[in-house]
């Protein structure tokens, strides 16, 4: 049984749930006031996901779908803004 496509599949997301933990950390700490995250291939389910913890934080979540469900661009940004 082939084990590889899985095994990439949660290396990817783990990464890109690493990269959105960043991008919010780093907007609601002050050094940006907004960060895109771009390429994502599980943006949609990460937006969703991570919504009402951005909120409590004062962040939106804004996905940028790609034609024909191939990936997904973030923007983290405060309310605010």
């Amino acid at each position: 049984m082939d084990r590889q496509p899985a095994d990439e599949t949660r290396r990817r997301l783990t990464s890109e749930v690493v990269e959105l933990e960043g991008a919010i950390q780093m907007v609601a700490s002050g050094p940006a006031s907004r960060v895109t995250l771009t390429g994502l291939k599980f943006g949609e389910q990460l937006a969703h996901r991570f919504q009402a913890e951005a909120r409590s934080r004062g962040l939106l979540i804004e996905p940028i779908p790609w034609p024909e469900d191939a990936g997904c661009d973030l923007i983290v940004r405060r309310i605010d803004e």
